[in-house]
């Protein structure tokens, strides 16, 4: 005797598995690619707000660069940087950089040490400031009386007595590279040739 027909044969049972699996499938894709985005709108999200701190550091770093570097190469408005301001300026640098080290690629920091160091000797004993590796009397003019400051007699002792004093190419260079790799460092392209106050001046004259 021959069984009942089935009301169910293979082609309806597949239409109803894959109209079950359909919408259950989509929903998984769904979850994962709204996971996905949201993650991506984080890292984001984080990269903007790194890029925002950098740049903000920037503000507060390169004028304080630039004033060393038209004090040690005898450009721009040198004549207004006293030596207390230059030896401030590398504590607040200091100060800066060494607590935001870490918000830079680490050849940023390293450049930075390689222009102070070029600049400013250290530890030249307990509780002294680090001395300026430059003149107060040279070819392009004497700080003690072509300042627009008056010049205070114990600011000799800020200075290096023969101490090695880099050239203003050396300086340039030094102050360009690290330029160049804190711009590179929030997205601007660089060529590797920061520009400088007076800089066909310096080239003349290096």
């Amino acid at each position: 005797m021959d069984s009942p027909a089935s009301p169910w044969n293979s082609l309806e049972i597949a239409r109803l598995v894959v109209g079950i699996l359909t919408p259950l499938t989509l929903a998984v894709v769904g979850l994962l690619v709204n996971r996905y985005l949201k993650r991506l709108d984080m890292v984001q999200w984080k990269n903007q707000k790194l890029l925002e701190k950098r740049i903000a550091i920037y503000d507060l770093v390169a004028p304080q660069l630039n004033l060393l570097l038209c004090f040690y190469t005898w450009v721009g408005y040198w004549k207004s940087i006293s030596p207390e301001a230059v030896i401030q300026a590398k504590r607040d640098l200091d100060k800066t950089m060494n607590v935001y080290r870490y918000a830079f690629p680490d050849e940023v920091y390293g450049a930075y040490q390689d222009y102070i160091q070029l600049l400013f000797q250290a530890y030249t004993g307990v509780g002294h400031d680090a001395k300026i590796l430059s003149t107060v009397k040279g070819i392009d003019g004497d700080r003690s009386t072509d300042a627009a400051y008056e010049w205070k007699p114990e600011w000799n002792a800020r200075f290096l007595p023969d101490g090695p004093v880099a050239t203003r190419r050396e300086v340039r260079e030094r102050y360009g590279h690290l330029m160049g790799l804190l711009t590179t460092s929030f997205g601007v392209e660089h060529d590797g040739k920061a520009g400088t106050p007076d800089d066909a001046g310096l080239r003349a004259g290096a």
